[in-house]
């Protein structure tokens, strides 16, 4: 299985043809909390408010392990990317000069490439000053690739900015070593599903009924509501689970539950958050 290198040093490549001078000193969050005077305006503050304020700072970022999830052109010449990062979550840079003839990165700048990157600016919009290609593209293709162009959009219109969120990187690289490698990668979609329905506080409790708090019991039925959880029913319907089913989502053991379950539960749940406007990406793929 593929994974970043975590060299503290890597070799990179200018894109924006700053010069020294007008470029700031790259620091981390370590070195601004340990700068004397810093502490007592920093004390107190969780990582993803720190990071929101670092965005609105004229320095540089440390470098950045990155995929895109969405791009635009902007201006002439140039294009806004909408990347997923392991350091600071999702956030957005410009590339000015990537469509022009001239540019190393014309035509790279894809989905499901890996970079590395460093930006600047003070504002949410960054400017690239830096990016390497470190490992090859990955190679997804037919309902694969469509798969992955669902997670993109579900994350780029589901994720805040700025918000750390170093475990569902994690989670985001295994599901693409999965689509990569297996013609079946929707229970891996599914399973991401739910991993980010965690990280944005809306898990779904697989092993306790929400009516009694009691524990879901293997040959019994179950409805799900939105944003509830699971209430035992006393009747059957196509719509409910069985308790045995309930305990192997729980523990990401999808071979023996019902596909169409188990779809229309993460659409249900994803569709509360995601509001009326739908996914591009699901007119494709309807999986």
């Amino acid at each position: 299985k593929r994974r970043f290198s975590s060299a503290a040093k890597v070799r990179s490549s200018s894109v924006s043809g700053l010069t020294h001078e007008q470029r700031c000193k790259s620091c981390s969050i370590e070195e601004l909390c340990s700068t004397p005077g810093s502490r007592s305006s920093l004390d107190g503050l969780m990582m993803n408010e720190l990071l929101r304020v670092l965005a609105t700072m004229n320095i540089e970022s440390p470098l950045h392990h990155a995929f895109v999830l969405h791009s635009r052109n902007y201006r002439d010449t140039s294009v806004i990317l909408d990347l997923l990062t392991r350091e600071a979550g999702r956030y957005s840079v410009v590339v000015r000069g990537a469509r022009s003839a001239k540019s190393r990165v014309r035509g790279r700048l894809q989905p499901f490439t890996p970079l590395l990157l460093g930006a600047l600016g003070r504002s949410e919009l960054k400017t690239l000053t830096s990016i390497d290609f470190p490992e090859r593209s990955y190679d997804l293709e037919g309902d694969q690739l469509l798969l992955g162009l669902y997670v993109n959009e579900l994350l780029y219109r589901l994720l805040g900015r700025f918000e750390p969120l170093e475990a569902l990187f994690e989670e985001y690289c295994h599901l693409l070593d999965e689509l990569e490698s297996s013609d079946e990668g929707i229970e891996q979609v599914r399973i991401f599903e739910l991993r980010l329905l965690e990280e944005l506080g809306y898990g779904i409790n697989f092993e306790f009924d929400a009516g009694s708090s009691s524990r879901v019991e293997n040959e019994s039925y179950y409805r799900y509501v939105v944003n509830e959880g699971f209430y035992r029913c006393s009747g059957q319907d196509e719509a409910f689970f069985q308790g045995e089913e309930l305990l192997c989502i729980s523990n990401r053991e999808l071979a023996a539950v019902d596909r169409n379950r188990l779809r229309n539960l993460t659409r249900q749940s994803l569709g509360a958050l995601l509001g009326d406007r739908p996914l591009k990406s699901r007119a494709l793929f309807r999986g």
